[in-house]
């Protein structure tokens, strides 16, 4: 009997988590319309695509709803398996892995009031010496560095709305937000989009990814990838639900 136990702990990790029912530790932040984090709690097409259609057979999920900059801290350290809705970068691929498929596709933009002369704006050559509040650790393209923008980071919840009051008083000129459908959903939600409107960056496609610690196990990643790739078309009929409410 205890030749066999070497034999069968090898059996039982190589199975993987569809045989044992294991849990998955998804880390999500909130980003409107995709995820909402409601006491604690995430909702959202994000949430449901993941569960109906990613998580792997008889595998329970434990929901890990943080502020942004700590979803990476837990992927680095970790603390989760997964997470929701990142860009990859060379920095970020130092400690974590990424879906091949990605889970949505957007552009970049920015929020400017409509009283401003930058809404007049053709390129980001209009902004250059503007100072953008963005979201601390959150994706910057190099453009907006290049083009002599200066980028005002605020960490914690609520970064837009925070950022929004800054631009009321003056303290900036614009808010960067790398998914446009947040920047339009937040300002519907705050009933300002009668005072703030988007400029959506030029040829800034940018593709959210599923992101794993990087010594996910192998069975785990290919599941979750393959069954991303063949039903990547349905979250944007999610999302399209969620936006026509």
């Amino acid at each position: 009997m205890p030749q066999f136990l070497p034999v069968l702990f090898i059996l039982l990790c190589s199975w993987g988590p569809q045989v044992f029912g294991a849990e998955l530790r998804v880390n999500v932040y909130d980003l409107p319309p995709h995820v909402f984090t409601l006491n604690g709690k995430p909702e959202g097409p994000g949430i449901k695509f993941f569960q109906d259609y990613l998580n792997p057979p008889n595998t329970k999920l434990h929901w890990v709803a943080t502020p942004f900059a700590r979803v990476l801290w837990d992927l680095q350290n970790n603390k989760v398996d997964v997470a929701l809705f990142l860009v990859p970068s060379a920095e970020r691929e130092r400690y974590m892995r990424f879906s091949k498929t990605p889970l949505f596709t957007t552009s970049s933009a920015i929020i400017i009031p409509r009283n401003s002369p930058l809404t007049k704006a053709k390129s980001l050559e209009d902004y250059r010496g503007r100072t953008l509040g963005h979201s601390k650790d959150s994706f910057t393209p190099t453009e907006l560095l290049k083009h002599g923008i200066k980028i005002e980071p605020l960490s914690g919840e609520n970064v837009i709305e925070r950022n929004i009051q800054k631009i009321r008083g003056k303290r900036l000129d614009g808010i960067f937000i790398p998914t446009a459908s947040n920047g339009e959903y937040i300002l519907r939600k705050l009933k300002v989009d009668d005072q703030y409107q988007l400029f959506v960056v030029p040829n800034s496609n940018l593709n959210l990814h599923v992101a794993f610690r990087k010594d996910i196990d192998e069975k785990t990643y290919q599941m979750i990838e393959t069954a991303l790739k063949k039903n990547q078309r349905v979250y944007r009929k999610l999302l399209d639900q969620q936006l026509s409410k």
